[in-house]
């Protein structure tokens, strides 16, 4: 398994390989992750772009113990998000095993990877970060059409029994991040194959600290059970992650730290009212956005059955912006 580490996965541009009876052509780089590189790659017969993830952990984020089952939740992933087929998801085109480097000419790359739709545009964390007007709303069109979006292929997810595990900004992929232009494509991608433990060596050792976690992702996103019993968690740790993701987004602030999630978490569980606890967290807003604010203090609950299904938290999406944005007939 450890010839499958980052350093012996020697990808160049140019090289050449054959999946399900095309042949795609390496290009240049997209990013890297704790679990894998990911490269840009072109159909040579129809020039289409794809996004191509290899299976190539990092020692410095991920335990060598726990190789061989992130390799299994690798392909188990690509195998079943084959599958999946919505519009609000990155699709996954194929994965393959590439033993031996059966795919590359020579043998040149032994890595598995997986095939996946190429999103040309910026993420929402991207969205986030720009400076907003201090008069704008919290309830724009904007954010409440990303909202129901994402949730959309959330609940497409939890439909199906599947945990997504690294829902956050950085995952949601738009194709534009101007503020107030509505984007015309809005997809979730990435699934998650980490957990928790996987870094347990990294942690023990000190060697992952706050500045050295490109690797991975920001922890804060991730709920309280995975953090813990990383095997035990279901659908709702997902809603905690999003929970996070939509007080950012309407808020327009990237939460600095994961203190900063533990003092919302705080907030929610204070006999305050939403307006005591929305002013406490420096929110000041309409009954409209107070009502919506307190459906994603709901999402940052400790326990998981005490936070909104996906289906629930899409319908009150969908109410909230039947409400302010579509003409009565």
């Amino acid at each position: 398994m450890e010839k499958l580490t980052r350093e012996n996965c020697n990808i160049e541009v140019g090289f050449v390989f054959k999946s399900k009876n095309k042949e795609y052509e390496l290009k240049g780089k997209i990013g890297d992750g704790a679990v894998g590189l990911v490269r840009k790659a072109i159909d040579k017969k129809t020039g289409k772009t794809v996004a191509v993830k290899f299976f190539a952990p990092d020692p410095k984020y991920i335990d060598i113990e726990a190789f061989e089952d992130v390799a299994r939740r690798f392909k188990r992933e690509g195998i079943r998000g084959a599958k999946l087929e919505h519009e609000n998801l990155v699709k996954i085109i194929a994965y393959e095993e590439n033993e031996n480097g059966s795919c590359f000419s020579k043998g040149s790359v032994m890595n598995p990877f997986i095939i996946m739709e190429y999103v040309q545009g910026k993420t929402l964390e991207s969205l986030i970060k720009k400076p907003s007007r201090p008069d704008q709303p919290y309830l724009t069109q904007q954010n409440l059409l990303i909202a129901i979006e994402v949730t959309k292929a959330i609940k497409y997810l939890h439909d199906r029994k599947i945990t997504h595990r690294d829902i956050k900004p950085a995952n949601v992929f738009l194709s534009s991040n101007q503020l107030g232009i509505i984007p015309n494509i809005v997809k979730l991608g990435d699934f998650g194959v980490t957990k928790w433990g996987d870094f347990i060596t990294t942690l023990t050792s000190g060697t992952l600290t706050a500045l050295n976690q490109q690797g991975l992702g920001t922890l804060k996103y991730m709920s309280p059970e995975q953090a813990v019993k990383p095997k035990e968690v279901t659908v709702r740790s997902d809603m905690f992650s999003l929970g996070i993701t939509l007080y950012e987004l309407f808020t327009g602030k990237v939460l600095p730290s994961a203190h900063h999630v533990f003092e919302i978490m705080n907030a929610r569980m204070s006999r305050d009212a939403i307006s005591g606890k929305l002013y406490s967290l420096g929110i000041k807003c309409t009954p409209t956005e107070e009502d919506l604010f307190s459906i994603i203090l709901d999402m940052f609950m400790r326990g998981a059955t005490g936070r909104p299904t996906s289906s629930k938290f899409l319908g009150n999406m969908e109410f909230y912006y039947e409400k302010l944005f579509e003409e009565p007939e």
